[in-house]
């Protein structure tokens, strides 16, 4: 299994539970995508296209790859799923602290918030969706509505962890359990 990460905003490889991760990953292969064009002030078309540069659209290793995207990094691995061709299917995804929407954005983040994104296409290409939600995130408020959105829109299966903030300790054991879930 290839797994690839894609960090929060304003983060890069060496931030947060990335380094932790693959270190416990170590038997799979574990990349790490970075935001483009800064993680700063990370672009929709520019974050897939690095996606699409780190993981490749070859149907086959496709099905091996399972995208971790932290944040801004979930929309960035869902716009990616919606962006396969036809019949390009994802082992999955695992979205943590993924959202739709942000309580208080900045006008570099609006775009990801109003730009459309083919949710069934996306639907289409993963096999599985889990989300990991913390009851309070500072970013996303409203839990609740956040899940039943990621429900909706990808029939994602969500987790909510008490306690967790925006999920960007050092270690996340909630995340490598959503990946082995995964993964087996």
């Amino acid at each position: 299994m290839r797994i690839c990460i894609v960090p929060r905003w304003g983060s890069g490889p060496d931030d947060d539970w990335y380094p932790w991760l693959r270190r416990e990953l170590a038997c799979h292969e574990v990349v790490t995508a970075r935001l483009r064009p800064t993680p700063g002030a990370p672009e929709i078309a520019a974050c897939v296209g690095e996606l699409r540069a780190v993981v490749g659209e070859d149907p086959a290793a496709l099905a091996g790859t399972l995208l971790v995207g932290h944040s801004v990094g979930a929309q960035a691995c869902v716009r990616f799923a919606a962006a396969l061709p036809s019949g390009a299917c994802l082992a999955g995804v695992v979205a943590v602290a993924g959202w739709w929407w942000v309580d208080d954005p900045s006008e570099t983040m609006r775009p990801w918030i109003e730009t459309p994104v083919d949710r069934e296409r996306a639907r289409a290409a993963c096999r599985a969706v889990h989300v990991l939600l913390s009851d309070d995130d500072p970013f996303t408020r409203d839990h609740a509505a956040n899940a039943r959105q990621w429900e909706r829109a990808l029939g994602a299966s969500v987790h909510l962890l008490t306690g967790a903030r925006h999920l960007n300790r050092a270690r996340e054991p909630a995340v490598l359990d959503a990946i082995r879930a995964l993964v087996g």
